[in-house]
């Protein structure tokens, strides 16, 4: 009973610490779910894009142009048809746009549904995207 207590009280101050951010932080953008393109569309098409992978988690086509979409490090470029075919997300997907200032389209977000992520509008070319992989409990 004690480390469900702490596990619920735990839980409570990172949405309190979360919204803070959300309400403190600049420009939004946007992440919108989208039916078209698919994952199986954007991963045929990927030389189309400059694409990025988070291993077993998610994928960014970039539209080829000069925006610029800021990651952090745990993203890697793929560079080949061999690591693109190697390249899987291990669970069910979502597929949204990526939007900045006046809704123009960056990319596609293709990620785990249970994760969560952000886009931050830096300036009218830029975007910075932040991602949060979520871990399941296990059944414990």
């Amino acid at each position: 009973m004690r480390k469900s207590a702490i596990n619920l009280a735990c839980l409570f101050i990172a949405l309190v610490i979360f919204s803070l951010i959300g309400c403190a932080g600049g420009t939004r953008g946007k992440l919108k779910r989208v039916q078209q393109p698919t994952e199986n569309g954007l991963h045929q098409d990927w030389k189309e894009y400059t694409v990025y992978y988070r291993r077993n988690l998610a994928f960014i086509y970039k539209i080829k142009n000069d925006r610029k979409i800021i990651l952090n490090n745990s993203w890697v470029k793929v560079s080949s048809e061999d690591m693109m075919a190697k390249s899987k997300i291990l669970d069910s997907t979502w597929v949204k746009e990526i939007l900045g200032q006046n809704d123009e389209l960056y990319g596609y977000l293709v990620h785990r549904y249970r994760d969560m992520a952000y886009v931050g509008i830096l300036d009218e070319n830029t975007v910075e995207l932040s991602y949060t992989y979520v871990r399941t409990s296990g059944g414990r």
